[in-house]
């Protein structure tokens, strides 16, 4: 009798495959569900191209569709995969397997500037997105169509470069993974807060650090480097002098940042100036601080994390707002200049700021750039105004369509019919039907600003799509894999299928404020999760649950199968029963349930007893 894998068996064995035999790519390999429960689809971003992750994927097919036919046509293939421990063999229950690869806004901007010089500083996203042909890089390229061609270079050019450069990473990373990975000492207590100490013998040390506390992007910026042997920080190479000064500096720059520090150092000679540790500069002061001269009379291109990217200075018929436009800028009547959507909250595009830079100029307009990284706002700030913003826009919106639908309606005498056969009848027509779109918009929009603007229904609407324990769960898990990910960049490691050159003062700061803001990120919905708890939400985890109780998920109770880390098994199938129990299953294969998708807990006496009272 032939042996059969499961599906989910079969996906996690390709996650494996996959992750050996591309190190420093992230994949996404997912299960189907319902009619496509035999379907295993695989995402990734930039990395290696899809022929060879579909030569990965075909061993483990157990089908493919004959579309002549109209079915299913077994491979014969086999898989031996690892489950509970146990290596099995057999025929993967699998009809098919999807990949499709996407690529990064980095890539796309390469290739979009490669495409820019193949074709005389053309904007690949104008209108006239027909072109010629022509060779970039030595490949022709083989369509005429502007995005085409642009998605062209990505897949062939820049994408294998940069996969090319990541591969080298991670094959350097593993020749040096010799030595056991970089963890937090099991007995550091965050309570007690971090300890800096100097010996002649071991120099200057901290202990006490804890991953995801935010003192390592401090440390790592005033020159301590990681122990793994010694599990703690220290200054690689420095004088005694040197190091203390270092030392005091760090001392202060981790007191700024509100994280408890012990300090227990030789004091300095007096009249030792420390270094001043850069705060955050607050939005106001961003005009006075800048590097722009007193007499420049030019366009500026300004862009801040607090204020997004702006252009200020131009005037109207000056022949920049064309290029504006081409570049994706929009005009703002509230700020009186120029604006770069969504780009607030985030480090600058340096490559669409220096090619707009050179058309400006090239137009013969004087321009002026000036970055401000360190003028940010916090998350809180940043959620509190959207939510501002969206009563606002909705309530002007509403308003302008009134308006112009009054406008319109005044031009008509009133009780005038619409004239059959009469030359006006089609203008009346169309302001008929301009009145009606602009009412009903009008109409649509005061009903969108009531609800914003009734504190009540806001705060309703904001706690359950934005302010939801479970979403909030979920999000909180991203955050957190994401602070992990800039921890191994700033640790010189490749993350998110790239990696940064450390070596350069500029990528470290970046990488810092980066992962601060997520830090403060995670820190403002922690907040929000404390605040569910206080109001009565029941954070699950696995030492609320033992194999044989029950779960309560989606509205009906599983029986406990297993209990994992992040989730408990349950048996699996879309099944209509309201308990489901390993005896009363309909299905074979088991599920996993998250522990933030669960809402309650049933011990198997309970249960029983419940059960028995049914019946």
């Amino acid at each position: 009798m032939s042996q059969y894998i499961a599906t989910k068996h079969v996906s996690a064995e390709l996650r494996r495959r996959l992750k050996v035999e591309f190190p420093g790519a992230k994949f996404s390999v997912r299960t189907g569900t319902g009619t496509g429960s035999a379907w295993i689809s695989v995402s990734w971003t930039d990395g290696p191209d899809t022929e060879a992750v579909n030569r990965i994927a075909a061993p483990l097919h157990g089908a493919h569709w004959d579309g002549q036919n109209e079915t299913y046509v077994q491979t014969n293939n086999e898989v031996t995969v690892t489950v509970d421990g146990k290596q099995i063999t057999g025929k993967p229950l699998v009809d098919g397997i999807n990949t499709h690869r996407d690529f990064s806004d980095d890539v796309l901007a390469e290739a979009k500037a490669l495409w820019s010089a193949a074709f005389n500083g053309a904007d690949p996203d104008a209108a006239d997105a027909m072109r010629d042909t022509a060779y970039v890089c030595g490949k022709y390229l083989p369509d005429t169509w502007a995005p085409q061609q642009v998605r062209f270079i990505a897949q062939e050019i820049v994408a294998p470069k940069r996969w090319k450069t990541t591969q080298a990473a991670a094959k350097t990373s593993a020749q040096t993974a010799a030595k056991p990975r970089r963890k937090t000492p099991t007995k550091a207590d965050p309570a007690a807060g971090i300890a800096v100490s100097y010996t002649p013998e071991a120099g200057v040390t901290v202990t006490g650090t804890t991953f995801g506390d935010g003192a390592a992007p401090v440390l790592r910026t005033h020159g301590f480097d990681w122990s793994r042997k010694a599990a703690h920080w220290y200054i690689k190479g420095e004088q005694a002098a040197a190091a203390l000064i270092a030392a005091h500096t760090a001392v202060q720059a981790l007191r700024t940042a509100g994280i408890t520090v012990t300090a227990d150092l030789p004091e300095l000679p007096a009249g030792t100036v420390l270094p001043t540790t850069q705060a955050p500069a607050p939005a106001e002061a961003v005009e006075e601080d800048d590097d722009l001269p007193e007499d420049f009379a030019g366009i500026v291109l300004r862009h801040t994390r607090a204020g997004g990217t702006l252009a200020e200075g131009t005037a109207r018929g000056d022949g920049s707002a064309e290029i504006l436009k081409g570049r994706r800028f929009r005009w703002s009547r509230n700020l009186g200049c120029w604006y770069l959507p969504h780009s607030r909250d985030r480090a600058a595009d340096r490559l669409t700021l220096t090619a707009l830079a050179e058309a400006l100029r090239e137009a013969g307009h004087a321009v002026h750039i000036t970055v401000r990284e360190d003028v940010a706002r916090s998350f809180g700030e940043a959620e509190a105004e959207r939510e501002q913003r969206a009563a606002d826009r909705a309530a002007g919106t509403s308003k302008a369509a009134l308006a112009e639908a009054r406008r319109i309606g005044s031009a008509i005498p009133f009780g005038q019919p619409v004239l059959v056969g009469h030359h006006s009848e089609k203008r009346h027509r169309a302001a008929l039907d301009r009145i009606d779109s602009n009412m009903r918009k009008g109409i649509t929009e005061g009903d969108r600003a009531e609800h914003w603007s009734g504190r009540a229904d806001a705060a309703a609407h904001y706690e359950q799509h934005r302010k939801n324990p479970a979403r909030t769960l979920r999000r909180l898990k991203e955050l957190e894999a994401t602070l992990r990910g800039l921890e191994k960049l700033l640790a010189g490691e490749p993350a998110f299928g790239c990696s940064w050159d450390i070596t350069k003062p500029e990528n470290v700061a970046e990488l810092t404020r980066r992962h601060a803001e997520t830090a403060g990120e995670i820190a403002h919905w922690r907040e929000i999760i404390a605040e569910a708890e206080a109001k009565g939400f029941k954070l699950w985890s696995r030492a609320d649950f033992t194999k044989g109780d029950y779960a309560r998920s989606r509205g009906r109770w599983y029986e406990v199968l297993r209990v994992n880390g992040a989730s408990i098994t349950a048996p699996g199938g879309p099944d209509i029963q309201p308990v489901i129990s390993q005896d009363t299953r309909a299905y074979s294969w088991d599920d996993r349930i998250p522990y933030d998708a669960i809402t309650g807990r049933m011990s198997a006496e309970d249960m029983s007893a419940r059960l028995a009272y049914k019946a």
